[in-house]
């Protein structure tokens, strides 16, 4: 922009419209008059209820007189938006105040049109009312949606006056808020430094972690400074920005970045609204996400403080001591060096939500602060610093069991990188061991990898939703003859194979049939398996691979301590299965990956569908959209009954975000969407309850936003099924199979009206909707593979507890009974 002249403020008008330009015309001239004391102007003519306003404008600006304010309003019109920037390059204007009429204009509403008309120039003031967008009324949602903040909307009205007055208030508030008003007039000034905290925190964080991390954050009066100074400092990085519906939303977005993406965080709120995180929390805790907590807090000295948690009633800071996790209070900005210096210190030492609470003149201070960064040693490999006997003796007996124990071993695994990934995988292929995801961290190992199915893997494992393959597998047990394991031992020479088998068998003596379960990377929990603890200790022999002393069980027969990295490494050198135990594990393999998962009563088709029925048919068109296509997916799964059948029957291609994790919180996959469709480069398949959605906030435009300002918006597809039974289906299923009760009074759930259509809600972005009562394949295929859009299906579905692995009960029942039993 050009230089300003003194003592004028310049108004930019963009528009076609002859009536709109009229009207800013005779207002500008009206205000000029009376900032100079002209006498006889020629009237607005502003009638009414208008009339008053027009008064206390006149009587206003003659008190301002004389007291260094500008003398003169300046309008400039222009036809085109080019025009206008044309102008403001060649420094023809310097304008303060910008009117965009974006009617017959042809703007895409996928930007703000404003950023370059308004940006930042020596001697301009800018207020909240110097950008105004005019619209066509059909188009106000979408330039809301898009805008926001302090970019006002309006739709010009029939009333001249009122039209008139709107106009004659904008300016006014202007003069005022960047002239008049000393105390306004402060926030005119721009801050050319960032408040020292979000300094201090931003070069920390990319000590650590580079531009692998995301702010999440949620405005509030005391932590809007430290929020504008970070989003100042991470502009053209890679470093993500998130907003959410709500607390709940950032650290469930923080928690998916983590266990999807590996990348750490900082969460900026206030903590009053501390608890609307809910138990994500504990979750970010469990799963070890690293991360600062930043919230602003009122000091106790404060009465009653608003929002603030300390007082004489209540400590919010016990409530995170509480959850185990570490906090410090920052009161003044004399707090920063040393409280962020023991902040992160204790993040290094305890990855997960570490909690700085701050007061306002902490955070809002821009004396620069220095916190050294500490030279940070890793720990060394567990295998090169293994001294004891012990140890080593565990590591020999994994290694044993793979190679020469004839029993059924199965590794159900937690969430892997993707080099664990591949090397899981190709152990598992020398070895022939079975592998299972389960519901807290599905598809940690896939059931098809580049276009191929998985031989492996024979589906999850889990206290719900466990696979049909994986009961066959578990309770129907098949091994290697003894005689004929020793025999094809003791004809390759291998002595110490042959004795290992005869101490296993004198040991005892139907160790050969009880199967091996390693848990990798997980706690073999409650959530791990549909067993007790004590049918896991008298017919499992369980393994775990745990770098926490903690999370090793009880109950476990061979608990190794260590990072899952050094237990690969250990085994892949020593990998030489017996080729008779190979070649039976195998085919123990092939036979269950030849067993029906589905059985003749989920094929029953009815209305409204079964959920068995539905997934049965959806997994059968995924997989031909896999095998056919290239098709690849990250599936999130809400806490539902229905959403076990979607992780049960549809095969995964990668890993996936699950609210059964940790708390198993209804809502957690919802809240999580939008985070997921700005960061997520593959299409997304959401399975939502009708009891998860009641219970958070819609997040559909706040999903649609964020989809379309994603640089992989157009290569992918993000389709949600709402799946709706009228009821919370996993506490009847609990109901039916214990009580047998119907438990309407406490089940219910309220079903939303039909929706259906296609819209736009960006420049070659759509949200389409779609009514579903009964399975059509060509429907659903085509909106899958429709790139650029947002699918919302409601999808009307039935109640049952049948099948599904939603029990051991479940999956004995006649019906799912193998059908050569009957034939």
């Amino acid at each position: 922009m050009g230089k300003k002249p003194v003592g004028t403020v310049q108004i930019c008008l963009i528009s076609q419209d002859r009536q709109l330009q009229e009207d800013v015309r005779q207002v500008v001239h009206e205000i000029n008059s009376w900032l100079n004391e002209s006498p006889n102007v020629a009237a607005s003519e502003l009638q009414g209820d208008c009339r008053p306003l027009q008064c206390q404008a006149q009587r206003y600006l003659r008190q301002q007189q004389g007291k260094g304010g500008p003398k003169q309003l300046v309008l400039h019109c222009f036809a085109s938006l080019e025009a206008a920037s044309i102008a403001q390059n060649d420094d023809t204007i310097a304008a303060e105040c910008v009117y965009l009429d974006s009617r017959g204009l042809g703007l895409a509403a996928n930007e703000d049109p404003f950023a370059k008309l308004l940006s930042v120039r020596s001697g301009l003031r800018f207020s909240p009312s110097s950008a105004v967008l005019f619209c066509a009324e059909s188009c106000l949602a979408k330039w809301m949606l898009l805008l926001g903040g302090n970019r006002l909307i309006r739709t010009p009205l029939r009333q001249r006056d009122q039209r008139c007055a709107d106009l004659l208030r904008l300016l006014l508030d202007h003069l005022e808020h960047a002239y008049f008003n000393r105390l306004l007039v402060r926030t005119t000034q721009p801050q050319t430094e960032p408040v020292a905290a979000a300094r201090a925190v931003f070069d920390l964080m990319r000590a650590r972690w580079g531009q692998g991390w995301d702010f999440h954050f949620f405005t509030g009066s005391m932590v809007a400074g430290f929020i504008d100074s970070m989003h100042d400092l991470a502009e053209g990085t890679d470093i993500g920005l998130y907003s959410g519906c709500n607390e709940h939303a950032l650290a469930v977005g923080a928690m998916a970045g983590w266990q999807l993406y590996g990348r750490a965080y900082v969460i900026a709120v206030t903590s009053g609204m501390l608890d609307e995180a809910r138990g994500t929390l504990d979750n970010l805790r469990r799963t070890g996400a690293p991360g600062i907590v930043i919230c602003a807090e009122s000091p106790e000295t404060v009465w009653y403080a608003f929002q603030g948690t300390l007082n004489a009633d209540s400590n919010g800071h016990a409530v995170i001591a509480a959850r185990g996790l570490w906090s410090d209070f920052l009161r003044e900005p004399g707090d920063l060096q040393s409280g962020l210096a023991n902040a992160f210190d204790a993040l290094d030492n305890r990855p997960g939500p570490t909690f700085v609470f701050a007061s306002q003149s902490a955070l809002e201070s821009r004396t620069p602060v220095v916190v050294p960064l500490k030279q940070r040693t890793p720990a060394p490999s567990a295998i090169s610093s293994i001294t004891e006997v012990r140890l080593r003796e565990r590591l020999n007996h994994a290694v044993a069991v793979l190679n020469h124990d004839p029993a059924p071993i199965l590794w159900q695994c937690g969430r892997l990188s993707p080099t664990q990934r591949q090397r899981v995988l190709s152990i598992a292929r020398k070895t022939g061991v079975a592998l299972a995801d389960s519901i807290v961290a599905p598809g940690s190992v896939p059931a098809w990898q580049d276009g191929m199915p998985v031989a492996n893997y024979l589906g999850p494992l889990s206290m719900y939703g466990f696979s049909r393959r994986i009961y066959e597998f578990l309770e129907h047990r098949r091994c290697v003859p003894f005689e004929a394991q020793t025999q094809s031992i003791a004809s390759n020479g291998d002595v110490s194979g042959l004795a290992h088998c005869a101490n296993a068998r004198s040991a005892r003596e139907t160790t050969e049939t009880t199967p091996w379960l390693f848990f990798l990377k997980g706690k073999a929990d409650q959530s791990a398996t549909p067993y007790s603890e004590g049918k896991l200790r008298r017919s499992f022999r369980i393994a775990q691979v745990n770098r926490n002393p903690a999370h090793i069980a009880p109950f476990a027969d061979l608990g190794l301590q260590m990072c899952l990295d050094d237990f690969l490494d250990y085994l892949e050198p020593r990998i030489a299965p017996d080729p008779l135990i190979l070649r039976h594990r195998q085919s123990h393999l092939q036979r269950l990956q030849c067993a029906a998962e589905i059985m003749p009563s989920d094929c029953i088709e009815t209305l409204p569908m079964t959920p068995n029925y539905f997934f049965q048919r959806l997994g059968q068109l995924v997989t031909e959209l896999i095998r056919d296509e290239g098709y690849r997916y990250t599936g999130v799964y809400d806490v539902g009954r229905c959403s076990l059948s979607a992780l049960r029957n549809i095969p995964r291609t990668d890993p996936g975000f699950s609210g059964w994790y940790g708390r198993a919180l209804m809502g957690d996959g919802l809240m999580a969407l939008p985070y997921l469709a700005v960061r997520n480069q593959r299409n997304v398949l959401a399975f939502i309850g009708d009891g998860a959605r009641a219970l958070v906030p819609d997040i559909e435009q706040r999903l649609a936003m964020c989809a379309a300002s994603s640089p992989h918006a157009a290569g992918r597809n993000i389709s949600l099924f709402y799946l709706n039974n009228g009821v919370l289906s996993m506490i009847q299923t609990y109901l039916d199979k214990r009580y047998a009760l119907n438990g309407n009074r406490q089940v219910n759930v309220p079903q939303p009206g039909a929706r259906a259509g296609l819209h736009e809600v960006a420049a070659q972005h759509y949200v389409s909707y779609h009514s579903i009562k009964s399975f059509c394949p060509e429907t659903l295929r085509t909106a899958l593979m429709a790139r650029g859009q947002i699918n919302f299906f409601d999808v009307m579905l039935s109640h049952n507890s049948d099948g599904d692995g939603l029990s051991l009960v479940s999956e004995e029942t006649w019906s799912r009974q193998p059908v050569e039993q009957w034939t």
